[in-house]
């Protein structure tokens, strides 16, 4: 499953645009009208939500973790050959299964964790939203942390300027909730 996943979403993105001597499918593998361009098993690390971005004429595709606890960076500016160039590990006993960049800036949501990994229902998780800077596209800084007071994130949305968009967990209320966040200067005070 998580190599169909990564394979169709590279051809999709790239394969209308190139052309050129592909590798074959990964054994389980299927595609129907687009043309298999590359793969890559990210480590072991099985990805959920990606997220893309050029910068100085490469291209970087970031993945959130499902079952890990964490994020994973590739080169696919050849995409013929993807390459992982880091791994960030993200906290334990943590959903880390969001991703998104715009305008230089990355958030990961952070949630209780359901299943896979180090799932452990007693012991203590990290919630809401990393901020990173990603001027160095293979090595984010971490910016901020935002915190919901809940459960944590899930299904987040940033497309740029000063706002993130959360479905979060907060005290006081059932389930998630839509949260605006402001993110213009995401740095803790000291």
């Amino acid at each position: 499953m998580r190599r169909r996943f990564l394979t169709i979403f590279l051809a999709l993105l790239i394969a209308p645009c190139l052309h050129g001597q592909a590798s074959p499918l990964p054994t389980g593998s299927f595609a129907k009208n687009v043309e298999f361009v590359s793969y890559s098993d990210l480590n072991g690390h099985i990805p959920f939500k990606l997220s893309i971005q050029q910068v100085k004429g490469r291209w970087y595709l970031y993945t959130a973790s499902l079952y890990d606890r964490g994020w994973s960076i590739l080169d696919v500016t050849d995409p013929f050959k993807p390459a992982v160039v880091n791994w960030i590990p993200g906290p334990a006993n943590t959903f880390t299964v969001q991703v998104d960049i715009a305008d230089g800036k990355m958030i990961t949501a952070l949630e209780r964790s359901q299943f896979g990994g180090d799932t452990d229902h007693n012991k203590p998780w990290d919630e809401g939203v990393l901020i990173w800077s990603v001027e160095d596209p293979v090595h984010p800084e971490l910016l901020g942390h935002f915190r919901t007071g809940g459960l944590g994130t899930h299904r987040d949305g940033y497309y740029g300027g000063r706002y993130m968009h959360l479905a979060a967990g907060a005290n006081e209320f059932a389930g998630n909730i839509y949260v605006i966040a402001d993110i213009s200067d995401p740095r803790p005070s000291r």
